[in-house]
């Protein structure tokens, strides 16, 4: 990791419900997780039903 750039510009996420590949834009915020936001919703209910605490 090159701590001279931000992390956010390194990271080479997925969607962690689909799996396809995420653009990152540049500048202050978090990490992309997912496409759109019923992909998050989806990837929640699916976590939840499983017996996680999300």
């Amino acid at each position: 990791m090159d701590y001279t750039k931000s992390a956010k510009s390194q990271c080479n996420a997925a969607c962690l419900h689909c799996g396809a590949t995420l653009e990152q834009k540049q500048g202050p915020g978090r990490v992309r997780q997912f496409c759109d936001g019923g992909h998050g919703k989806a990837y929640r209910t699916r976590m939840r039903a499983l017996g996680f605490d999300l």
